[in-house]
């Protein structure tokens, strides 16, 4: 039991009412001394005794921390605060919240990680999320429904995928919907690329312990074993209205450690995979621009009056990148840095085949290595696919095709055109059984299929050929089934 306090004349104003009331909060569950208030509520007793003293109004923090120890609503209690605030100027100082000393490890309670979720940590409101776009158009559609997800009523916010092949802008366009809906999310935006993850610290819990920080967890209370500090992390989701982005993410054992049931915060993944293997998820898949967005995009960065003087060539591009839009940016910013060179021009320089790889970059930013590096994580079955779209140069291929080709059966092309899809560099077409194989992966499968070490890395050409010829009659007589399909892709 705690030491008995002096009685307070809840007549002489809001402020001695309000500490009486922190009292009777305390006697309800105990009364705790405020030692024992403090290992919970991460506040120095001294803090947590002032509180309750009626001198003065506490602060909104130490308020928070005190109710939320005592299991109080922490929303009736903040709304009331702000209500006293305002009538007399706000609560004490914040050097007098300095935390504790973090108690020995033996002393801190089982339930430690949601005491600290709860609330009683305002240090830091992150803004980690990188520059936005300024030349984003297009995606109206896309953009509202997402919107709409994301501001769905329920009792947890559903994470929302957002999917497509490579190039197609899904980080920009997440961080273009972050904007749309920041209001929501007053306590801040957490931001990782799990593009690279393995490398460098990108792990779930590396990330996790960033993330712990940046929301103002002294580094001494973020929990060493890695369950618990993911379950912190969790706990503080919960508890906030945040806004996370997670890029990049490869597949579902990546990002579901960084998933929790949250009634407030939103979590925003963008993967090339659709993560099937993820349930309850909203789901956005993107998809290359109309050509009305590729000559908006253009002309956003190279000037739109250079785009109505010369609007057939700068159509022509936009066909040569299959108006795929990290390829219009790139020729975009192209144009734009050479005024006194008509657009015209660039068109016939992406015209040669065996250039448009090299004329798609500017800067460090190019589409030939997006591709190659997910090229280099396929299977070797995956890349002898690729090798395959090279050597057809069909603007199609279907899974009868490819398992005529490489000797396999139907259900295994399947399977193998999808993981293909997931790596960003295939897309299904509009008619059932056909996939889509743009013009700029066709051409950067030629260059593969040309490349001596990337044909030793798939299957030998000669026994290609030989299962090739065994499987012909398969394939001519297979394909003539397909809707409009005459001819293998």
């Amino acid at each position: 039991m705690g030491r008995p306090e002096r009685p307070l004349d809840v007549t002489t104003g809001p402020i001695a009412a309000f500490a009486h009331d922190l009292r009777v909060l305390r006697n309800r569950v105990g009364n705790p001394s405020y030692r024992e208030l403090a290992r919970t509520a991460l506040f120095a007793p001294s803090v947590l005794s002032s509180a309750a003293s009626g001198h003065r109004l506490p602060t909104l923090a130490v308020t928070l921390a005190f109710v939320s120890a005592c299991g109080g609503d922490r929303a009736a209690w903040e709304r009331r605060w702000r209500s006293i605030a305002g009538q007399t100027g706000g609560g004490v100082e914040a050097r007098e919240e300095r935390p504790p000393p973090a108690p020995p490890q033996a002393e801190i309670p089982a339930d430690g990680a949601h005491a600290l979720a709860s609330g009683v940590i305002h240090l830091a409101r992150p803004a980690q999320l990188p520059m936005g776009s300024r030349t984003f158009v297009g995606r109206e559609r896309d953009l509202s429904d997402a919107v709409e997800m994301i501001g769905a009523t329920g009792p947890v916010k559903v994470p929302l995928l957002i999917s497509g092949p490579i190039g197609v802008g899904k980080t920009t366009f997440a961080l273009r919907l972050a904007e749309e809906v920041a209001a929501d999310f007053p306590d801040g935006q957490l931001y990782a690329d799990l593009s690279n993850s393995g490398t460098g610290g990108r792990s779930a819990n590396g990330i996790v312990r960033g993330f712990l920080r940046a929301l103002g967890v002294p580094a001494h209370l973020v929990p060493d074993d890695p369950m618990q500090r993911i379950g912190l992390y969790r706990s503080l989701l919960a508890e906030r209205r945040l806004f996370v982005l997670l890029a990049g993410v490869s597949d579902e054992g990546q990002v579901r450690p960084l998933l929790g049931r949250t009634p407030h915060s939103q979590v925003v993944v963008t993967s090339r995979a659709r993560l099937l293997g993820l349930e309850d998820t909203n789901r956005i898949e993107l998809d290359t621009f109309s050509r009305r967005e590729s000559l908006a995009l253009i002309g956003r960065i190279a000037g739109t009056s250079r785009v109505r003087a010369e609007n057939d060539a700068t159509d022509a591009i936009a066909e040569l990148c299959g108006d795929l839009p990290l390829a219009i940016n790139i020729v975009g910013r192209k144009i734009a840095a050479r005024p006194e060179w008509a657009i015209a021009y660039t068109a016939g320089q992406l015209a040669d085949r065996e250039r448009l790889m090299d004329s798609l970059s500017v800067g460090d930013v190019n589409v030939r290595d997006r591709f190659t590096s997910a090229y280099e994580h396929l299977s070797p079955a995956g890349r002898e696919a690729i090798h395959h779209f090279g050597l057809s140069g069909a603007g199609w291929t279907t899974s009868i095709g490819i398992a005529a080709a490489m000797g396999i059966m139907i259900e295994t092309a399947d399977e193998l055109l999808e993981s293909v899809v997931d790596a960003g560099l295939l897309r299904r077409a509009n008619v059932a059984g056909r996939y889509a194989v743009s013009r700029l992966v066709s051409v950067f499968a030629a260059e593969r299929q040309r490349d001596p070490n990337a044909l030793a890395a798939a299957v030998p050409m000669a026994g290609r050929r030989a299962r090739k010829t065994a499987f012909e009659s398969l394939r001519r007589e297979a394909v003539r089934t397909l809707p409009g399909g005459s001819s293998e892709g």
